[in-house]
């Protein structure tokens, strides 16, 4: 039953989108968004913006297209080393036409529990397959895909429609989103969980203020979403809000600040107060006073990262991520955070370059951002809405839910080509005290993990490999559960 209301829902979407190329005109570079999961493309990305390719935030995913190609005009007057300028080369060879067809397989011999910023499937054995048309100011991209997790194995996760107004964008559907600079995982918003089907609001690109008041933001970025989450829970179908906003005062130095917000839901109130009292985070100081009256389950986030030189041939970026899951005294407190560095540059002299990340994160809540006393089990749970900080059991979050501690080391070569491999080294904790609500893993598990992976660009589609050993698993109390996955997955554009 499952199966066949999504194909008729596909259906559905399929004729509006004849009817609508029918009437529609053509339009160059208006597919809306680059999606996360291409972390190559982000890493070029964010070479092309140190290098003045690109202006204004890069750290929230889906980022504009038109907002990562409206300056590489530049490019035509500037002398570019030459492993940007084949950085800017796969960029462009990545910008979606009119119409834009799309197949992907995958494989794995395991459920990967980590998930990070790259495409990963959430079962074992996906199929997918994706189809876009571009009109003017209309997008509308299609994503049907057949999994082998459960029996609701089909969904249309990817879909939606967007409008352009302005330099405005209204869309629906289910997009997944990547909030903040971590290069392995996010604190409030990653693409952990599955998409969240909702109706939002985000700016196309990030123009400055031309007001002397707000001008000093330089270029900023923002978007507002609202969702309805899934039945199956302690309180049944929620509202889910969230809210950004990023801007870069200085070149290369990026602030987001964001905000999410959960409330109503079954048998719960859902009134004007409510919101008000979330939205401004009056009435829920340190989650106390009437139930009936509390607005719901608030998480508030700051990043900060800063893009600088360090020889003439070396370009390093510096981050940091904090969301707190409380607010106290209007402050908010109980943190989770992340700390990063990454180094990249040229590798020869034939337009390869390197890059080597350190990351370290930590999910049981500090009273203040990097210091304070310690609060156990407190991240992505609230004494409420029971369920959590989470959408069909995944942690919209972190991918190692709370309570948990993450350390990794990669190193990445990317050719010319785009021919690219990559090594990590993960040391994973999660939950550390064996007994706080982590939904992940029920007992405590300390985890070595080594892996490699290579990416190959071919004419029948992009074709990726990865290995990976790790010294134990989660949920193998008193047991080092030593495992090998393979993962395989196959790419390819019409």
């Amino acid at each position: 039953m499952e199966i066949k209301i999504i194909m008729n829902m596909f259906k559905s979407i399929c004729l509006t989108t004849i009817l609508l190329l029918s009437f529609g005109g053509s339009s160059a570079n208006a597919s809306p968004w680059a999606s996360p999961g291409d972390s190559q493309l982000r890493s070029d990305v964010e070479l092309l913006a140190h290098h003045g390719l690109i202006s204004g935030p890069v750290n929230t995913w889906p980022m504009s297209w038109k907002q990562i190609t409206r300056e590489f005009y530049k490019a035509d007057s500037m002398t570019l080393p030459l492993y940007v300028q084949r950085a800017l080369d796969r960029v462009r060879s990545k910008i979606p036409n009119e119409v834009n067809v799309k197949a992907k397989a995958h494989y794995s011999n395991q459920i990967q529990f980590f998930r990070g910023f790259e495409d990963e499937s959430r079962a074992k054995a996906e199929i997918e397959g994706s189809f876009e048309a571009n009109l003017d100011n209309t997008s509308i991209h299609i994503d049907g895909r057949y999994l082998d997790l459960d029996d609701n194995n089909a969904n249309l996760d990817g879909s939606y429609i967007s409008q352009d107004i302005g330099n405005w964008s209204t869309y629906i559907g289910a997009i997944d989103r990547w909030w903040g600079p971590g290069q392995e995982t996010t604190t409030l918003l990653s693409t952990n969980a599955r998409p969240l089907p909702s109706i939002g609001i985000r700016r196309v690109t990030s123009k400055s203020f031309e007001t002397k008041w707000l001008s000093w933001m330089g270029p900023w970025d923002a978007e507002v979403f609202i969702s309805k989450m899934d039945k199956d829970r302690h309180i049944p179908e929620p509202i889910f809000v969230g809210m950004r906003l990023n801007f870069e005062p200085i070149n290369n130095f990026e602030v987001g600040l964001a905000r999410s917000l959960m409330l109503c839901g079954q048998d719960r109130p859902c009134g004007f107060k409510q919101w008000i009292n979330g939205l401004v985070a009056v009435g829920d100081l340190d989650n106390k006073g009437v139930i009936e009256e509390q607005p719901g389950n608030q998480l508030a986030q700051i990043t900060l990262s800063y893009s600088i030189g360090v020889s003439e041939d070396i370009e390093g970026k510096i981050y940091a991520e904090g969301t707190a899951e409380d607010i106290h005294i209007f402050l908010p407190f109980k943190y989770s955070r992340l700390l990063g560095i990454n180094f990249n540059g040229p590798f020869g002299t034939n337009g390869d370059k390197w890059k080597v990340t350190l990351e370290a994160s930590d999910t049981m809540g500090s009273q203040r951002w990097f210091y304070g006393n310690r609060f156990k089990g407190t991240m992505y749970n609230h004494h409420l809405y029971k369920t959590g900080y989470r959408y069909h059991n995944r942690v919209i979050g972190h991918a190692l839910d709370s309570n948990s501690f993450y350390t990794s080391l990669k190193a990445e070569l990317i050719k010319s080509n785009g021919i690219e491999f990559g090594l990590k080294y993960q040391n994973i904790l999660v939950n550390s005290e064996d007994n706080s609500p982590n939904r992940l893993s029920f007992n405590r598990e300390k985890i070595n993990s080594f892996s490699a992976n290579a990416l190959y660009p071919t004419n029948i589609g992009r074709i990726f490999i990865q290995g990976r050993y790790m010294d134990n698993e989660i949920n193998t109390p008193d047991i080092n559960d030593k495992n090998f996955m393979v993962n395989l997955s196959w790419e390819m554009g019409f």
